[in-house]
């Protein structure tokens, strides 16, 4: 029997796709540009509603905030809101198109959001404001630190946040019923419990990642809002990531078996009612007024661009999208230096080097060029044995990263390269490591950085800073090689009967990975 209060959702929000005719190139779009104190939203659809989901979100992240007790670091996210489902693909590919409603990711030049504005139903306003909610939390939980969430808790608990709506006597209430969650456990059943607690992003299908979704949001709630035991949840957390098994810490943390926990898990399915909580937005706020100008189509063009590179989901666009720029005559000096920056991580240094050398004198002091210029510079004497390196050129790539980390200090990339160049450059340990901890400060979930830092770290025997590194990162590292020997690092450092006993290779747990999020 389905829960009465998930059928008349289902029943009263069903509504048929919008159809719309996709555009020939994302440079054909008209960009807009709202910005607020805490984002800055690039879009191509409508800059009012835009605008009023800007004023809903600098909202949300008054409350949440205060919430989560997160630090307010003060960063201003960019979002990027495609209009529609077809542009939305021409930013992240066909197949994340089709899967995905929004993506969030955090790189060590800095975090991003991507949401579809439409969804997958027409309902745009309201359903946009639900992914710009849900993505915030992902940067609210993972930005500028290494902890882990299992990943039903981490899209769970999102979902859970997702529904906040506001009063108009300054109020907000949560715990809503997410429409498309309701959808999915009514038509495919909650995933069984023990396979929820230890689903992973590597271990789910595309199909079994809807139940993850649907199945967190609704153990995320009961553990919030019924289960009395949120303090005991964040013990667990600490276990989890010290790498303790998910089903056996939960019980532990929670002090309850996994069939009592079941038995609660189905109790609510078949129930099907879902409690509110209701508050105050903090004294404190006050209304944000965003501002919206329509981008130049060559400012535009140019910043698409530099998302593709970036995020490198669909990449190939950007080749159409420089000959619509061409074509008709849009393209412009900074346009050029992303296509020299794609071209430099695919190697094609000598190309790179022509198209910025193609560039206006009068650019070249912009930060976009010296940046660009700065890994190109890098990456081909990363590329060049070691014996054959040059020592002057290495100078001028050091001299153009220092430039750079004296001018953007919180951007964690400009760190890496000026470390990576005074290694290369045979400076002592201790200088070159100073710059790549600070890398490691400002992106603490990037891979390359931490895999480096812990290395570095092993070397000096500095067990606890050692240890602080490599315990999340082994939560990130994909490549089974590289987390057995980071594993085995661990385990040499550890001191006398405390080594970690080398699990099977079938008992190896992933967390959902704080780099990139999607829904």
């Amino acid at each position: 029997m389905f829960p009465r209060a998930l059928s008349l959702l289902v029943i009263f929000s069903a509504v048929l796709l919008s159809a719309c005719s996709a555009p020939e190139n994302l440079g054909e779009e008209t960009w807009y540009q709202v910005n607020s104190p805490n984002f800055r939203i690039v879009t191509n659809g409508d800059p009012k509603a835009v605008r009023a989901l800007a004023k809903d979100l600098e909202r949300y992240r008054a409350v949440a905030i205060k919430l989560l007790d997160v630090k307010d670091t003060g960063k201003k996210l960019t979002i990027y809101a495609a209009a529609d489902r077809q542009s939305y693909s021409g930013l992240v590919g066909a197949e994340l198109g089709e899967l995905t409603n929004g993506l969030f990711d955090t790189t060590e030049r800095g975090s991003y959001a991507l949401v579809n504005l439409d969804g997958r139903t027409g309902e745009r306003q309201l359903k946009a404001r639900e992914f710009l909610f849900h993505e915030y939390t992902h940067f609210l939980s993972y930005n500028g630190n290494t902890v882990h969430y299992p990943y039903w808790y981490s899209e769970g608990f999102a979902e859970f946040m997702s529904t906040m709506t506001f009063t108009p006597d300054g109020g907000y209430q949560l715990g809503a019923i997410p429409e498309e969650r309701a959808y999915t456990l009514l038509f495919t059943a909650p995933m069984p419990l023990e396979k929820l607690l230890r689903a992973t992003t590597h271990n789910t299908t595309d199909e079994e990642k809807t139940q993850v979704y649907a199945s967190g949001w609704m153990l995320t709630d009961w553990l919030l809002m019924q289960s009395g035991k949120t303090k005991e949840f964040k013990q667990f957390v600490k276990a989890y990531n010290d790498g303790a098994d998910p089903v056996e810490s939960l019980e532990k943390a929670l002090d309850m078996s996994l069939a009592d926990m079941e038995e609660q898990y189905g109790r609510m399915f078949r129930k099907g009612e879902f409690e509110l909580v209701r508050g105050r937005i903090p004294s404190g706020f006050r209304e944000a007024r965003p501002d919206v100008h329509q981008l130049a189509q060559s400012s535009a063009i140019a910043e698409i661009g530099r998302f593709l590179v970036l995020s490198g989901y669909n990449v190939d666009e950007l080749h159409s999208l420089i000959q619509y720029a061409h074509a008709e005559g849009v393209d412009s000096p900074e346009l050029t230096a992303v296509q020299a920056e794609a071209e430099t991580r695919i190697g094609n240094f000598d190309y790179a080097e022509q198209l910025l050398a193609s560039i206006p004198v009068q650019d070249r002091s912009k930060f976009w060029y010296q940046n660009v210029d700065a890994w190109l510079g890098l990456n081909r004497q990363v590329s060049t044995p070691g014996a054959q390196r040059d020592p002057a050129e290495l100078k001028k790539v050091r001299d153009k990263f220092v430039f750079l980390v004296n001018n953007d200090p919180k951007t964690a990339s400009h760190w890496y390269g000026l470390a990576m160049s005074m290694e290369m450059l045979d400076y002592p340990r201790n200088k070159y490591l100073e710059m790549l901890e600070q890398a490691y400060h400002r992106a603490p979930r990037q891979i390359h950085i931490a895999q480096w830092l812990a290395t570095e770290l092993y070397r000096k025997k500095d067990v606890e800073y050692f240890t602080r590194v490599a315990k999340p990162l082994l939560m990130e590292l994909s490549n089974e090689e590289e987390y057995q020997q980071m594993k085995a690092m661990l385990a040499d450092l550890q001191p006398g009967d405390k080594k970690q006993k080398p699990r099977e290779d079938g008992d190896r747990v992933l967390a959902q990975k704080g780099a990139s999020k999607a829904i």
